[in-house]
């Protein structure tokens, strides 16, 4: 609780991890790669060191985290509270002075000259002339950036582009596994995993390439019903992941084979359904299904996917695969559908042929009311346009046609279709 997510947020320049005077907000590490006068690099926030906590293994966990975010830096940034050192500091110093990296230590809460007092304890720490700072008015901040800068190498690179990228969402409801898909994944434990639920309070980024792509994962809060979200931290980590599937383009639903689909569930889906993402449902824990009976798991497994057709009958176009995010069963399968429904937000079709299959479909239906055009105004999402007479004659059903006609050649798999209505004022 010294300040270093405030002073990571004034770092990227965005509010990007969870700010609280509570200790042990921050729990997993968030990377942002962001730059300083045209030199780039990325930036790794952590939950603290050596925090106290009632919960033993779930600090263990979270000091692991910290380790990797350690092996992983070049440099590391230590920040203390100007105003008070602790024996926690002395720990946090003993053990980062066992380290190669480059350690500057950064006091923070210096809101005036008059705290920028380098006394014996700071001196004590190991680490020389402390960078005095003020996260939350960006007091000595950007002298501290020329500092760091300044080891950067002559040629060090602006910050990389996403451009290549696929950005995919993890979320889901709390507990279903979503933490510990993201760490069989990348093969390390990047988020902490544990049994309690909420444990996710950050998004938590997550690079691989994957046959010449690169796929970024966020990890998110599990997202639960409104009467059921306590007000402050937990509240602003349902914004965070809500904001992170905005800024996904596929999301990865997580459903629990045990429990099957719930109404949250369907919540959920409809939410990143009405951004327009294209979603996968990965279902996940289905090797347990084999430990709760003697049924044949392929009827438990056929089980599932019929209540889904019945619970999602509004989602028929995406895809679902049975997964074991612990043991790590149908990942290589996951990789290809995120690659293949991806591809599909793209796709444009001619103005032509969508006329051809359109006008076609509505000879099939003499219901559907006259269309005056029709035409694809945008991939990524994939938005029609429909210019009629009247668009009160059209109804929903009318609609659906039309989006499984255009389905039936080009399948847009797991990728949500919109078809705007224009009015088309007719001479008098």
């Amino acid at each position: 609780n010294v300040g270093k997510s405030t002073f990571f947020n004034r770092l990227i320049g965005k509010r990007q991890s969870i700010e609280s005077e509570i200790p042990g907000t921050t729990r997993d590490r968030i990377y942002v790669n962001t730059s300083w006068c045209g030199k780039g690099f990325s930036l790794i926030d952590t939950a603290g060191m050596f925090n106290d906590s009632d919960d033993n293994s779930f600090a263990l966990l979270t000091q692991e985290s910290v380790e990797v975010a350690i092996s992983q830096s070049d440099i590391i940034i230590f920040i203390i509270d100007v105003q008070e050192i602790i024996a926690a500091d002395r720990q946090i110093a003993k053990h980062l002075r066992q380290s190669k990296n480059k350690v500057f230590l950064v006091a923070n809460k210096a809101d005036n000259q008059d705290r920028e007092i380098a006394d014996r304890e700071i001196f004590s720490l190991g680490f020389g002339q402390p960078h005095f700072i003020s996260a939350i008015s960006g007091r000595g901040v950007a002298d501290f950036l020329d500092d760091l800068t300044a080891l950067f190498p002559k040629k060090a690179s602006s910050i990389i582009t996403d451009s290549d990228t696929i950005d995919v969402a993890l979320i889901g409801r709390p507990n279903v596994g979503k933490s510990t898909l993201l760490n069989s994944l990348v093969d390390e434990k990047k988020s902490i995993v544990s049994s309690r639920p909420g444990t996710t309070r950050d998004t938590t980024d997550a690079e691989i390439k994957y046959k010449n792509r690169t796929i970024k994962f966020i990890d998110t809060a599990g997202i639960r019903r409104r009467g059921k979200i306590d007000f402050g931290i937990e509240k602003f980590a349902i914004i965070r992941a809500k904001k992170a599937i905005e800024q996904s383009e596929v999301v990865i639903i997580l459903i629990d084979a045990t429990e099957g689909i719930t109404n949250q569930d369907a919540h959920i889906i409809g939410f990143a359904k009405e951004l327009g993402k294209s979603i996968i449902i990965a279902v996940n824990k289905f090797d347990l299904l084999a430990e709760e009976s003697d049924e044949n798991i392929e009827d438990k497994m056929a089980a599932i996917l019929g209540k889904m057709q019945n619970d999602l009958a509004f989602l028929p176009y995406s895809p679902v695969i049975f997964i074991s995010a612990k043991e790590k069963e149908n990942l290589n399968v996951l990789f290809r559908k995120i690659v293949k429904v991806h591809k599909e937000r793209f796709i444009n079709i001619e103005s032509d042929l969508i006329k051809k299959i359109i006008f076609k479909a509505t000879e099939k239906n003499p219901q559907i009311p006259k269309i005056v055009d029709f035409y694809q105004e945008r991939a990524n999402p994939i938005v029609f346009k429909l210019v009629c007479r009247n668009k009160k004659d059209f109804h929903f059903s009318h609609l659906r046609y039309l989006e499984n006609t255009i389905r039936d050649t080009f399948p847009f798999v797991g990728t949500p279709i919109f078809i705007d209505l224009i009015d088309k004022k007719m001479p008098k």
